[in-house]
């Protein structure tokens, strides 16, 4: 295989040059005796009751004002905004950012090149997100709209209300996005999982039914089986499993990937490390976790070489993590590390962050505000979030936001963003190399050289 054979197949760089994150249901939230912009799910994923902490868990979020969600106006304008924005970020990118990318990064010209006339003719995606999306009263309208505005249209939502919800389904069946994506990382173990994946559609509604609200990682696990056995008897879109990676998990994971391989065989599937950095924290790894951490990104390089193509192509992604375990002796920073801590920022240097968010901020100037809309991160507001809105944003702001204004603001703040290993927003191989760690880039670039040739 060619190096620019590589470069496509094992996620370099993709068909997509960048994408819109779009958090469709921030909503007003009463703090004190003022208002601020909060997100909202139907589910409850938190520590107490699970793995991780997600801003949008609906213990986090009582006495919101749901009325308060932006309105189908605002998304149209949104999107196409943020079309018109990303395409000019991709044209400066190219044409300022790029030659001096590839001659500090070892690229070699010819590669260079096929890197740069892909990206030129790449499209874009949008992520209809924030916590569950069809919470929003117009979320069957915004996707039909969004592919018709030429956007490669995916939504990642917990797959609840189409277990109850049979005109709500009809309707998306009918007008589907190009890819819906679940999260199945927190099943009852691996006889549970079989049992699942063994049963019918309506026995599976009734083990989801008896499965406590509070779990809500637990719940959204059983809807994922229920909507990969819904698309593939429906066969109304592709499906892909969004699977973090875990100490509740770390045992059995690859048993739990090889079971949704072998039951959804045209689903696809992205496992990632869980991650704290984004809340200052770490994730509760044990020392003795770590070969089998390394174990398993080892098994994924592996798979991403050997062509399984159930598995998202992201090998730059896994020789970064891979990077962290030949660079760091250091256990606990290892742990630290890898749980995204410092070892990628959007915001390190212009380009890293291509991929636009947008979602809430920390303050409110009145109730009457519209909430949502900013340009930032969904899971930490404090270090890269603007406070004007993508609907009132033209594209050369939008570009400019992307390429200059995020890293003034990520070096400016004083309590900055730690960092993630999210895949969506490392995105491809440029993205992961400009927000990379420098402690971690002597490693990675060997290893670039050793899988892609260059």
């Amino acid at each position: 295989m060619t190096k620019q054979e590589k470069i496509k197949k094992y996620g370099f760089v993709y068909d997509v040059c960048s994408g819109f994150q779009f958090d469709l249901n921030t909503v007003l939230k009463p703090v004190a005796n003022e208002f601020c912009e909060g997100d909202y799910c139907d589910h409850n994923c938190t520590y107490d009751c699970g793995n991780y902490d997600c801003p949008a868990a609906f213990t986090h979020n009582k006495n919101i004002d749901l009325k308060s969600v932006m309105s189908l106006a605002n998304v149209t304008e949104a999107l196409k905004r943020a079309k018109a924005g990303l395409t000019e970020m991709n044209r400066v990118f190219l044409t300022k950012y790029f030659d001096n990318y590839a001659v500090q990064y070892n690229i070699d010209s010819d590669t260079a090149s096929d890197i740069k006339k892909t990206l030129e003719m790449a499209k874009l995606e949008v992520n209809l997100f924030g916590g569950n999306p069809e919470l929003h009263p117009n979320f069957l309208d915004i996707i039909p709209m969004a592919k018709k505005m030429g956007w490669k249209t995916t939504t990642t939502t917990t797959g609840k209300k189409f277990l109850y919800d049979d005109e709500f389904l009809e309707r998306f069946s009918a007008s589907p996005p190009d890819l819906i994506a679940c999260s199945a990382d927190d099943f009852g173990g691996i006889e549970e999982l079989k049992k699942i994946l063994d049963m019918p559609l309506a026995d599976i509604k009734m083990f989801w039914q008896k499965a406590n609200p509070l779990y809500g990682q637990r719940k959204k696990a059983y809807e994922s089986v229920y909507l990969a056995k819904l698309t593939q008897n429906q066969k109304f879109c592709p499906m892909m499993f969004n699977v973090v990676v875990h100490p509740g998990n770390l045992q059995v994971i690859k048993d739990i990937l090889d079971l949704l391989r072998l039951h959804f065989t045209n689903a696809k599937i992205n496992p990632y490390p869980a991650q704290a950095s984004f809340g200052y924290s770490i994730v509760d790894w044990e020392e003795s976790d770590l070969p089998t951490v390394e174990e398993f990104i080892d098994y994924m390089i592996n798979n991403q070489i050997a062509g399984v193509e159930n598995y998202v192509s992201r090998l730059p992604y896994w020789l970064a993590l891979k990077s962290v375990f030949l660079t760091v002796e250091n256990k606990q920073e290892i742990i630290s590390l890898i749980s995204g801590n410092n070892i990628w920022q959007c915001f390190r240097n212009s380009g890293a962050g291509r991929y636009l968010q947008a979602g809430k901020r920390e303050n409110m100037d009145s109730k009457k505000f519209i909430p949502g809309g900013h340009p930032g991160c969904f899971w930490n507001n404090k270090t890269v979030t603007d406070s004007r809105q993508i609907w009132n944003l033209n594209a050369e702001e939008i570009a400019d936001y992307l390429l200059t204004k995020k890293p003034i603001m990520g070096q400016k703040a004083s309590y900055p963003c730690h960092g993630c290993i999210m895949p969506r927003l490392m995105f491809d191989g440029i993205s992961i190399e400009l927000g990379l760690n420098p402690k971690l880039l002597p490693k990675y670039l060997n290893l670039r050289k050793k899988y892609f040739g260059f």
